[in-house]
């Protein structure tokens, strides 16, 4: 959930609602808006309840996923801008996992920009080409590699060990793997997420944003997918 100042919030990806009313109520703001990455369930299942609490919220996904998520009320593609408060969000479209698939990028005063990605990139990996093509993919991860270093990133999916595992058997000589799999495994250890991570992070572990080409990221995936 995502609110500047003013107190009205926006919620990316609501799954479920119960959880969301909760962080309402916990956090006394107005719940505004749904930033939807994509159609998934699991990533819109909760719209329609809140919906209907909240029959004026604002419902944005890509402007090829009407129909196809709940209560979608505004389209956007690519370069488009929302605003929540003294908050703006760029829009990045990023065809591959599904071919609607978007981030936002969000912008305050001062501080890292954040972006939620959705399932397009998780920590140290990618989500699987279900309606798209590892062309795709391949330049739907470098539009957000593109994004200052020091981005923070917010995923759909608490991933990153499983992914690490599989970056290790990917990149076996490279470092930073290996370090950043260790404190990922002391983090869980400990009961707490990865996410957020930053975009410096991916530069350097992920072995889909550093495929260097659609045919080695369609290998790695193809690879992953069985792994």
């Amino acid at each position: 959930m995502i609110w500047p100042d003013t107190g009205r919030a926006a919620v990316v990806d609501p799954s479920e609602a119960a959880q969301v009313r909760d962080a309402v109520a916990r956090e006394g703001v107005q719940l505004r808006a749904i930033w939807n990455t994509h159609h998934h369930w699991d990533h819109v299942g909760g719209n329609q309840e809140l919906l209907a609490a909240h029959p004026d919220l604002e419902v944005v996904a890509h402007v090829s996923d009407q129909g196809r998520v709940p209560g979608q009320t505004r389209g956007v593609d690519q370069a488009d801008e929302i605003a929540l408060g003294s908050l703006t969000a760029a829009i990045v479209h990023n065809p591959g996992h599904t071919r609607g698939a978007i981030s936002y990028v969000v912008r305050g005063a001062g501080g890292p920009a954040a972006v939620f990605t959705g399932d397009t990139l998780f920590g140290a990996g990618c989500g699987r080409l279900f309606e798209g093509t590892p062309t795709d993919m391949h330049a739907s991860l470098g539009k957000l590699a593109a994004l200052p270093p020091d981005t923070r990133v917010y995923c759909g999916h608490e991933y990153t060990a499983s992914n690490l595992a599989f970056a290790a058997a990917a990149e076996p000589k490279n470092a930073e793997v290996a370090a950043r799999r260790a404190a990922v495994d002391e983090l869980r250890g400990r009961g707490e997420p990865t996410v957020p991570f930053t975009m410096a992070d991916e530069l350097a572990t992920n072995p889909f944003v550093r495929a260097g080409s659609a045919e080695r990221l369609g290998e790695l995936r193809a690879w992953k997918d069985r792994f």
